[in-house]
């Protein structure tokens, strides 16, 4: 066994763990870890393994099976349910993995470090830290550049220093420090194997010294400004956009569960929507505070006095396959439990974002103060002071007349907001309007003029057209966007789908805040809230406009729930099984000749070689290179500094036992030498053998070749001389 190549190996896979280690300040976890050592460990021990058989090293073929172990280990680590008996890959193997490193990528977008070590981020690392650890272990044992390795390592490590600055600490630092020492201290290791083990564990030791003390030394790098003082503000995705694809869709698909005692069973809110452009509808920017964790605590509601009637209520919520960086809670959560600190709130909507995290897979417990004013709180509310709710009052300049127009005629007799408010919202659950998902998929202003003209339509046109009528009254309004209080599974348990998607109105009332009104009359939208019914009157209106408008709710979700029975990814996995189900079986065959034309081409090239090297005119040194070669294939090729006719000479005594011709053969193998010496040091290149000796000429010279080979195949073992007639080495190499 070659110690020196274990050393290199060794140093290749202890460089790599640490740097693994110094790489766990991107992920909140360390599941990802025990993998990426796996394949660290597989790539690496693979290439010593191969490196021993000084055949498939002297073909230059180690590069490409350790690829190809590697690549085996990645699926196994990764895919396993696409192996067939659990080791062999299928043709959805691949389209598997590259499935796992696309959804790896996305995720990149999702989130911000530290993250949690999703699948596809695990693929990514299992990959990368395969290739690398090839790419390093083949400058440190085969090319024997160290210090490039070094560099390419530091070059890695700039990963976590560019995505996760605030999580570094002096161990990460202390880990790639001393995986490049060890790189660098490779050489010296194999210089020190006669020496024993002594010297390779001091230089071991001084890695690690210098490695973990000199970061001790550095500043610590936490007391840097944290990133999120760098962002000026935050900007989430306008939800309208996913709000009218759940509502086309109209499947099932579970979003969360939740449990809760709430009698009212509010919605269960993302966020508020606030700025309108006349086009599109957006949540407002605001800025980041880091020190505004939700899991510390959220303030007060906005607006909502001492004299306002309050409860405080609790709710579960387990969210699933919900990838959004908005937290479902009900308006207005007081306390988070259950989540990281890097979900922070913004004060004036409490709505509460990741930053870097989504809500996928969380399960946590909201406690929320759950607004309920009643009629005479609300009637007795005086009107805002514009100025201060200007953002929450303003209306694009070319908003159709109708709107306000309308707002005016609905709500003539009212005589205060609460009352203006209330008829708005029975307006639009009176007879006049039907729920339908036909209807246009925006509330821009042209979209709420046709809403008010067809008087169709579902929540997206009902909540945006009584917030804009509302605005243009004088009351704040704004859009809240979420999910409905979904199906009751069971005491106080409830489901939430897709399918539950929904937007209603938030008004502002001095001494209140802000309040929910529904004016949506069917779909998920359910009852009104109590303080916005003067004497139950809303309620019975609800009743016929309900039927035809569940009917029609059906009616229109069958094409998209058929459509939609099965999910994205599903989707995707069938289609990736039926394309291999449906694959013709001619590959089969077709993959097996090409294998074995693979395997084949290095004794075909070998074969040309040879009579390339014996054709006539016979040329010495083309006669002693085919020789040479021989003595390769069969692992007999002589040192550099033994001379060609001394070569030749013990070459003419082994022959001549198995020789019948006693004095013909040796002679041959005498007059070549003299030939190859009189093209090399009396500068003749080409010498007509013919003339060089009597005994020299076409046959003899085949003769003599084959006596060579027959000679190789009689000393070596039987599998040697197999191998040098299949796949014979000095295609490959020359020594």
């Amino acid at each position: 066994m070659n110690s020196r190549l274990w050393i290199g190996t060794l140093a290749v896979i202890a460089s790599m763990s640490l740097l693994a280690a110094a790489m766990s300040s991107v992920f909140i976890d360390f599941n990802w870890l025990p993998p990426v050592l796996i394949i660290v460990l597989v790539v690496a021990l693979s290439g010593a393994l191969l490196r021993m058989s000084s055949r498939i090293q002297a073909s230059g073929l180690t590069v490409l099976l350790q690829l190809v172990i590697g690549l085996l280990a990645v699926l196994i680590l990764c895919v396993p349910h696409t192996l067939a008996f659990g080791i062999l890959p299928t043709p959805a193997s691949m389209l598997e993995l590259f499935a796992r490193l696309g959804a790896g990528i996305d995720d990149m977008y999702k989130v911000i470090a530290p993250a949690d070590s999703t699948p596809g981020f695990t693929t990514i690392l299992i990959v990368g830290f395969g290739l690398i650890t090839m790419l390093i272990d083949g400058l440190v044992s085969d090319l024997h550049v160290p210090k490039v390795a070094g560099v390419l390592l530091l070059l890695v490590y700039c990963i976590p220093v560019f995505l996760a600055p605030n999580e570094l600490r002096w161990w990460h630092f202390a880990a790639v420090g001393a995986a490049f020492i060890v790189l660098m201290l490779a050489p010296y290791f194999e210089q020190a194997e006669s020496f024993g083990p002594l010297p390779p564990l001091l230089a071991g030791g001084l890695a690690l010294l210098l490695g973990v003390g000199i970061p001790v030394l550095l500043p610590d790098v936490s007391v840097r400004p944290p990133r999120q003082a760098q962002q000026a503000d935050i900007t989430v995705v306008n939800p309208f956009l996913d709000l009218r694809s759940n509502l086309a869709d109209q499947s099932d698909k579970p979003v969360l569960a939740y449990s809760s005692s709430d009698p009212l069973q509010p919605p269960i809110r993302l966020t508020s929507v606030s700025e309108f452009d006349g086009q599109t509808w957006k949540p407002a920017e605001f800025d980041i505070d880091p020190f505004a964790i939700a899991v510390d605590g959220l303030p007060n509601p906005q607006g909502v006095s001492t004299d306002t009637t309050t409860t405080e209520q609790t709710m579960n919520v387990n969210v699933g396959g919900f990838d959004q960086s908005y937290l479902p809670a009900p308006y207005a959560p007081a306390q988070v439990d259950g989540v990281s600190r890097r979900w922070i709130f913004d004060k004036d909507t409490l709505t509460i974002v990741g930053n870097g995290e989504i809500a996928a897979d969380q399960e946590y417990s909201v406690t929320y103060t759950s607004v309920e004013p009643t009629a005479e709180e609300l009637t007795s509310s005086e009107p805002v002071t514009a100025g201060q709710f200007a953002d929450t009052l303003a209306l694009p300049d070319d908003m159709p007349s109708v709107v306000s127009d309308t707002a005016d005629e609905v709500t003539a007799g009212a005589g205060n907001p609460w009352e203006q408010a209330v008829m708005l919202q029975e307006y639009f659950r009176s007879d006049q309007f039907e729920y339908s998902l036909d209807a246009p998929e925006e509330a821009s202003s042209d979209a709420i003029a046709d809403f008010l003209s067809e008087k169709s339509g579902y929540c997206v046109q009902f909540s945006g057209t009584m917030t804009a009528m509302a605005r243009s009254l004088g009351i704040p309004a704004r859009i809240a966007v979420g999910f409905a209080p979904g199906e009751e599974t069971g005491e106080n348990a409830y489901e939430v789908a897709m399918s539950d998607a929904h937007a209603w109105p938030e008004l502002y009332f001095d001494g209140i805040g802000w309040v929910r009104f529904e004016p949506t009359p069917g779909g998920p939208a359910g009852t009104p809230p109590p303080w916005s019914q003067t004497d139950g009157s809303a309620g019975a209106e609800d009743e016929p406009t309900e039927e035809p408008t569940e009917e029609a709710t059906e009616e229109a979700s069958e094409e998209p729930t058929a459509a939609e029975t099965t999910p994205a990814a599903e989707d995707e996995t069938a289609g990736a099984d039926a394309e291999a189900d449906g694959m013709p079986l001619w590959w089969i065959p077709m993959a097996v000749l090409a294998l074995l034309l693979l395997a084949a081409l290095p004794a075909l090239v070998r074969i040309l070689q040879r009579r390339r090297r014996l054709a006539e005119p016979l040329d010495p040194e083309a006669v002693w290179e085919e020789i040479h070669a021989l003595g390769v294939d069969y692992k007999l090729a002589p040192a550099a500094s033994l001379p060609v006719r001394d070569h030749l000479n013990e070459l003419r005594d082994a022959v001549a036992e198995q020789s019948a011709d006693a004095d013909y053969l040796p002679a041959v193998f005498e007059d070549l030498g003299e030939a190859v010496d009189q093209a090399r040091y009396l500068d003749r290149s080409r010498s007509d053998l013919k003339h060089a000796a009597p005994h020299i000429d076409k046959p003899g010279i085949d003769e003599a070749v084959e006596s060579v080979r027959t000679h190789y195949d009689r000393v070596t073992p039987r599998g040697t001389s197999l191998l040098a007639r299949l796949w014979p080495a000095s295609v490959f190499h020359r020594r």
